[in-house]
């Protein structure tokens, strides 16, 4: 239907599907006119259409909508005033891939039984209308704003009545450099995401270990203003969170440690550790004894990986983009439950702990080697002075360079 360019209705008089509830139009980018008779739709979806006049003129009748979801629609630059003041059940609201989408209009506030907000990849999307009077999104569960480089603020008070809030995340918002956050007035808050906003340089205010049911938290990285001691401040008591189980968290190259409060993290699962510039993990990262994941990224100073102590539940190890380790110390061998090792574009790397360090890894399943050309050519060689093969050839499936090197039980 790419050549579609006037979807005609019925006769005057006439109502055309009369019981249709949900709409999808996709990849009909040169529409221009549709009907304005289905007054009971309950869920449009609009997808690859360039004029803005399909959902105009699909929207002049509606009062029942509880979903809207608009996606790649480039000529649209607002969501009309009256659509939403028309249609106060919407439940969810979505507008990706709209380059000219500017703001939502003041109606938004109206919504009271809005649930699900999102804004994606709008990189034009620039101002939420200020909360007046007595409206706030009060319904509110989720809200994403992703990829919204003309965000430079979020207007204050707008997130202060949200108490059903559930996720919120503000990710690649290149722009962004106000946002209100009081976490003590989210008392539901499971999903906290504040990351990749390079200009960021107002933080959570009132202590993130007010968020007392929160689960995933990913943080970081923000603005050179903002200095590893302001940075480590935002988890104040964040070992009061008994529900945390995942972290990812993003750092600066020049700072040198980790906020010591993660150290106090025994039930946490998941950690991504990204950016920063350590040189080894601290000797207390063993207090983590819950955790099953950990995910060293792009720390660029990191030269030391000896896993001297006990990780009783580790089981997902990787290290990826850390150019200056070169070595996998014999501590290795006492990570006795790791299942998966993936080591990831460590140009240096060369050497794997010994073979009796990896004959201790019984449960080590799955290896994978890539952007490592030195350790990849030692261990795709089964001979020679320089092989590690025997390190390694008893573990099941092994993936060196992206190609499939032994699969045991293919």
């Amino acid at each position: 239907m790419r050549s579609l360019i006037e979807w005609k209705g019925d006769e005057v008089g006439e109502r055309m599907f009369p019981k249709l509830e949900k709409l999808t139009i996709r990849n009909c980018p040169l529409l221009k006119s549709t009907p304005n008779q289905f007054e009971i739709l309950r869920e449009l979806v609009i997808v690859r259409v360039d004029s803005e006049m399909p959902l105009l003129n699909l929207c002049s009748n509606l009062t029942s909508l509880i979903g809207l979801e608009v996606y790649d629609m480039k000529e649209l630059t607002c969501l009309p005033d009256e659509m939403l003041r028309n249609n106060i059940s919407l439940q969810n609201l979505m507008v990706s891939g709209c380059g000219e989408f500017r703001e939502l209009p003041q109606s938004v506030y109206n919504l009271h039984s809005l649930k699900h907000l999102t804004i994606g990849n709008c990189t034009n999307f620039s101002s939420f209308p200020v909360p007046s009077e007595e409206n706030y999104l009060t319904s509110l569960q989720d809200l994403r704003l992703l990829d919204c480089d003309g965000l430079s603020s979020l207007p204050s008070g707008m997130l202060e009545h949200c108490r059903s809030l559930e996720t919120l995340s503000v990710s690649c918002c290149d722009n962004l450099v106000s946002f209100p956050l009081h976490v003590g007035e989210m008392p539901s808050l499971s999903y906290l995401y504040i990351s990749q906003c390079p200009k960021l340089i107002s933080l959570p205010s009132g202590g993130i270990h007010h968020l007392t049911e929160l689960s995933e938290l990913e943080i970081g990285p923000f603005s050179e203003m903002v200095d590893f001691e302001a940075f480590q401040l935002i988890f104040n008591g964040i070992q009061q969170l008994l529900s945390l189980r995942t972290l990812w968290v993003y750092g600066h190259g020049h700072w040198d440690s980790l906020p010591y409060q993660f150290m106090q993290l025994s039930d946490l699962t998941k950690i991504q550790i990204y950016g920063f510039g350590i040189e080894a993990l601290p000797h207390r990262f063993c207090n983590l004894t819950s955790l099953g994941t950990l995910r060293l990224v792009r720390c660029k100073r990191l030269q030391n990986l000896d896993f001297s102590y006990v990780m009783p539940k580790l089981q997902y190890l990787c290290v990826e983009e850390c150019p200056l380790l070169e070595a996998l110390s014999d501590g290795l061998g006492n990570l006795v439950f790791l299942e998966q090792l993936h080591l990831v574009n460590c140009e240096k790397l060369e050497h794997l702990p010994s073979r009796d360090a990896m004959q201790r890894l019984t449960k080590l399943w799955n290896l994978g080697i890539k952007g490592c050309p030195k350790l990849e050519e030692s261990c795709t060689n089964r001979s020679g002075p320089n092989s590690q093969w025997s390190n390694i050839s008893h573990i099941q499936k092994i993936k060196v360079g992206g190609s499939t090197i032994q699969d045991l039980h293919s």
